[in-house]
């Protein structure tokens, strides 16, 4: 797909990020490649989107120290509510007056910033306003990107701050957006057992295996490249099925509002 003109739209990627994740708290800190720490690469590496960059964080004391790397690492620093991410994420957009949304999880230190040019440039033209990843693509490469109108109608699925949206899935389906799927193109990108999200110690164990062995601003595809080569994959993938059934549990208990 040829670049979309985006030059008179307001656009930024959003980094999410909390210390006080629920299954392996202070992740976010945790050093992946020699000091630097798995918020910075991501950091980083939504700078490759090319455009701005927001870290969106609580209001908590506890993450008092992300607003100190955003603000080290020279992006912009959103805090709101704790449990309520939707509603961190409409604020922000409120704030800064955004047309578009990026959003990047603290927790996927490999997604795919050419996906996110495409995901965006396909919102854009297909005039949607959501973007959500296929089935068949490998998770942890991409989350999704709303348009202010899409992130509108997710929040009001979700206008109590008490509400915990810690998995989405639920509120998207709830809030009936118009979207556009984020197929594969090639087989790197294309569904298999290789875990790239972090929520466990030996995620961590897996990506520090990782950033040895490739620059952890390369490409994506490159990445799965080399896990795939050096079976780094065996390193966490036993792992994936507890993910997957935490999910589950989470989706089954959600609340909409104040049901």
């Amino acid at each position: 797909m040829s670049n979309i003109n985006l030059k008179n739209l307001n656009i930024a990627s959003i980094v999410t990020v909390r210390a006080l994740s629920t299954r392996l708290e202070k992740k976010c800190f945790q050093k992946l490649y020699k000091q630097t720490s798995m918020l910075e690469i991501v950091i980083d590496r939504a700078k490759k989107v090319g455009h701005k960059v927001i870290v969106a964080t609580t209001n908590n004391s506890s993450d008092d120290k992300i607003e100190e790397i955003a603000k080290k690492n020279s992006v912009d620093i959103f805090r709101g509510s704790i449990l309520n991410k939707i509603h961190r994420w409409y604020s922000c957009q409120k704030e800064f007056d955004l047309d578009y949304m990026i959003l990047i999880d603290a927790d996927d230190p490999s997604f795919c910033f050419s996906l996110a040019h495409r995901a965006l440039n396909s919102i854009v033209k297909y005039k949607k306003e959501i973007t959500i990843g296929s089935k068949n693509l490998l998770p942890g490469l991409i989350t999704n990107c709303f348009s202010s109108k899409g992130m509108y109608k997710l929040y009001k699925t979700a206008q109590n701050e008490r509400i915990d949206t810690d998995v989405i899935d639920e509120f998207i389906k709830a809030a009936d957006l118009d979207y556009f799927v984020i197929e594969p193109k090639n087989l790197h990108e294309h569904i298999c057992n290789i875990r790239l999200t972090v929520d466990y110690e030996v995620d961590i164990k897996f990506y520090k295996a990782l950033f040895k062995k490739i620059s952890y601003l390369e490409e994506s595809s490159k990445m799965i490249s080399v896990i795939k080569k050096e079976n780094l994959e065996k390193i966490n993938w036993f792992k994936n099925q507890e993910y997957v059934n935490n999910q589950i549990k989470f989706n089954k208990k959600v609340v909409f509002n104040d049901k």
